[in-house]
């Protein structure tokens, strides 16, 4: 039960982190302050004006590889919130119900693998943040500015190590409970 209830607790964190990091503004800032990326929107700021498009909301045909990877990353961010949700729920139900049936034991591996989803989505997110950024740098570096990345990005890869560390102590639970 312990771990069960240690295991939801982390989820819950990592949850309310990932979901922190998805809706803070300014992931990224472009070396000449020009661009400013969020996850769900691309802004602008020329010198005289400030314009912010949504990347889901298709203004042209542009089929650029930063749209692409922004639609990506939006979509795996979607994806990676409601999976964990689920999992959050799932894991609710297990603490409720917990008991020595196989019913108890196929929800927990339905919650180990829909952990491990999340985990994998939230690692998505992040480093394809870290694609687009080599992407768009403009000058001969060839390596990735982590200077850029405002402190969104950071607790984004702490909700990533949460599911992790959570995968591992529901990986624990279900080996004890065999």
């Amino acid at each position: 039960m312990s771990l069960a209830l240690h295991g939801h607790h982390i989820l819950l964190i990592a949850t309310l982190a990932f979901t922190t990091a998805v809706l803070t503004p300014n992931w990224y800032t472009s070396t000449d302050f020009r661009v400013q990326r969020n996850i769900f929107q691309i802004c602008d700021t020329q010198l005289s004006s400030y314009t912010c498009h949504w990347v889901f909301l298709q203004i042209s045909n542009d089929s650029s590889a930063a749209t692409i990877l922004a639609t990506v990353v939006a979509s795996s961010a979607i994806g990676c919130a409601g999976i964990s949700l689920i999992s959050l729920l799932l894991s609710s139900w297990y603490i409720e119900r917990l008991a020595g049936d196989i019913g108890s034991k196929l929800l927990l591996i339905l919650i180990i693998i829909f952990v491990f989803i999340s985990f994998l989505l939230s690692c998505a997110v992040w480093s394809i943040m870290l694609t687009i950024n080599l992407y768009e740098n403009n000058t001969n570096i060839k390596y990735v500015r982590l200077e850029d990345f405002s402190f969104s990005f950071w607790i984004n890869i702490g909700a990533s190590a949460s599911y992790l560390y959570c995968f591992f102590i529901y990986l624990i639970a279900i080996f004890r409970n065999c």
